[in-house]
């Protein structure tokens, strides 16, 4: 399977507070890329995957009259394999195309960086010199659809964008008259990641309509927008969807919060911070018809599967059609036991769901001697500098809040990425961290640097943990936040970092030069550690068996999901030099048996892991 990189460009973006920061110059490279259909078992009333251009019929426009939506397919130049090109990407580097089912035949993108400045550098002065310079309003509109036969109606779309300033958008119009807008692109994340796909309740609109057509607007300056695999589905009437799950109450603009990063989610706890869970969910009402009595049912089960809490929402909430809530169910305080944890998320309402799949979901943590962690353990990610910055002295990390007394930081621990060079000197370093009117970072402590290994080094799925350890225990205060980094004096060039998850905006960061501080969007792999920590290459649990057959195997390898007790399921499929050649998301949910085409994989010998919450099984599997 390809590997994906996603690009973090540096146009400024007001951050919270009386300070700005940018994104983190240079790129994000995934390891692991997943995705999955919203569609279900649906009926498909309409579909364009765009595997022979864009069609007769769409109309294609700009306000300026040059600016147009492109069409990228195996055979165009720039082909299927590129997404963005303009200039804010690395000098050489060509962006990442969306990952969607049917990407390779062909996607389209509005690429407003390209048509603005496709010449480096990314800078001011350079802006505005394109063929087309921005602010653009570009559309891509579909001939007519004819929904007459059906009353409930949802469009679900694939993409991968990124915004500057202004919206993108999607508007529905009816008989030729007044354009709707039906969804707009949150703020949040930017970029969404290249796999993400969207679903949009359009019965109101276009149920039973005769001539509906549906127009994708970009409307604004930077960066771009790629779309694929458009499809207008028959709606179920009862359908309750999370898009969210949290057991913390994260909010860094709550003035109840003293320091802002109270109620942070870990994936690590030390026994004594053992958490105080706050259960929560974003629920959308995707079918036809109002949800009514509509709650939010939580578990917390141990690892052996016993119900140690169990709650529901206090009051039962109507949600209208294509409507978003905030689900609640209460607080359990985590006794200090140590344990690998998991939280049962699933909405109720008072009919049955007719797609009971999308309102259930499952979070994970544990609760240990030592260590406090926020990453989501197995690496998916590394980041790189831009190649001004790549041999600069840097550092990344995360912000801890630190909610117990009499604790002292032991050691750091670090996950080395894919592309560190050996040997190459690391260090951890500690400092307090405040944030309330500018941001303050003050250097308590220094580790002792170590030297890079092979040993040390994370593909992608791993979790090798290199220990930083400081010569004298530092003492940390109750209430007091603090930022724990790594760093590499010879920049990324020499020593990456391995990242896993994604990150709450502005608790994770990037410094170049001491001074130069930069937000990243997902979660360094850097932990701490409040006692000695000796585990190097960690795993959560021991390996299990993977239950596969037939194997060897021919064209196809099923997988029994009934061995798993959580419905959540990552697989990933290696050849024997570690190169990740394909990976899924699975759910017991839906059947019990998964199918692996094997049709396209070569004969050989391959490894295949599933990680199932802190778990993992291992299976080798002999393609025939």
């Amino acid at each position: 399977m390809k590997k994906t990189l996603i690009l973090l460009l540096c146009l400024p973006s007001l951050v919270w507070s009386q300070f700005q920061l940018t994104d983190a110059p240079g790129r994000i490279v995934d390891l692991q890329n997943h995705h999955g259909t919203t569609s279900g078992e649906r009926e498909v009333i309409w579909v364009e995957d765009f595997s022979n251009g864009i069609p007769a019929g769409w109309i294609n426009t700009d306000a300026g009259g040059i600016a147009t939506w492109e069409y990228r397919g195996p055979a165009t130049n720039p082909n299927s394999e590129v997404g963005t090109r303009g200039s804010c990407l690395p000098a050489g580097v060509l962006g990442d195309p969306i990952i969607s089912p049917s990407a390779p035949g062909g996607f389209v993108i509005f690429d407003s960086n390209w048509w603005d400045n496709p010449s480096n550098p990314c800078t001011p002065e350079n802006f505005g010199t394109g063929p087309a310079p921005g602010p653009h309003v570009a559309t891509l509109t579909t001939p007519s659809i004819d929904l007459s036969a059906n009353t409930g109606v949802a469009l679900v779309f694939h993409q991968y964008q990124k915004m500057y300033s202004g919206q993108t958008r999607v508007e529905v119009s009816v008989a030729g008259g007044e354009w709707w807008s039906v969804y707009v692109n949150p703020d949040t994340p930017n970029p969404t990641s290249s796999d993400d796909e969207v679903f949009v309740q359009l019965s109101l609109y276009a149920g039973g309509q005769s001539d509906v057509r549906i127009r994708f607007v970009f409307d604004g300056l930077y960066y771009f927008w790629m779309l694929d695999d458009i499809q207008i589905i028959d709606a179920f009437a009862n359908d309750l969807a999370m898009n969210s799950i949290n057991y913390g109450d994260f909010d860094l603009s709550d003035l109840s919060h003293p320091t802002g990063f109270e109620f942070m989610e870990y994936s690590k706890y030390p026994d004594e911070m053992s958490p105080l869970l706050k259960f929560s969910s974003m629920v959308e009402n995707r079918g036809v018809v109002s949800q009514s009595d509509s709650r939010l049912n939580v578990k917390v089960l141990d690892f052996n599967d016993n119900v140690i809490h169990s709650g529901q929402s206090d009051e039962g909430f109507l949600i209208p059609m294509a409507s978003q809530f905030e689900l609640r169910a209460g607080s359990f305080q985590m006794p200090a036991v140590l344990d690998n944890y998991r939280i049962a998320f699933e909405t109720s309402q008072q009919f049955a769901d007719d797609q009971p799949s999308n309102n259930q979901d499952t979070a994970y943590f544990n609760i240990n001697d030592v260590q406090y962690a926020r990453d989501h353990y197995f690496t998916n990610a590394v980041y790189i500098a831009t190649p001004d910055l790549e041999s600069q002295p840097y550092e990344i990390g995360n912000v801890f809040l630190v909610t117990a007394d009499n604790l002292s930081v032991h050691s750091l621990s670090v996950g080395v990425g894919i592309g560190s060079s050996t040997p190459a000197t690391i260090y951890g370093k500690l400092y307090s961290f405040d944030i309330s009117e500018s941001l303050n970072a003050t250097l308590i402590a220094t580790t002792n640097p170590i030297e890079i290994t092979q040993e040390m080094i994370n593909d992608g799925g791993e979790q090798i943990m290199t220990n930083l350890i400081f010569s004298t225990p530092v003492a940390v205060e109750s209430g007091t936040a603090y930022f724990v980094s790594v760093g590499c004096d010879d920049g990324t060039s020499l020593f990456v970092c391995a990242l896993s998850g994604d990150t709450y905006e502005y608790t994770s960061y990037v410094r170049f030069n001491g001074t130069d501080w930069y937000t990243i969007d997902r979660i360094p792999m850097v932990r701490m550690n409040f006692g000695f920590y000796n585990d190097v290459k960690e795993e959560v649990s021991d390996l299990k068996t993977l239950p596969v057959f037939p194997n060897p195997a021919d064209n196809e390898l099923f997988i029994d999901l009934a061995a798993f007790p959580h419905d959540r399921i990552t697989l990933k499929m290696t050849d024997q030099t570690g190169r990740i050649i394909m990976s899924e998301n699975l759910s017991n949910n839906q059947s019990r048996y998964a199918t692996l085409d094997l049709s396209d994989v070569a004969t050989g010998v391959y490894q295949i892991t599933a990680e199932v919450g802190l778990n993992r099984y291992h299976q080798t599997v002999i393609r025939k």
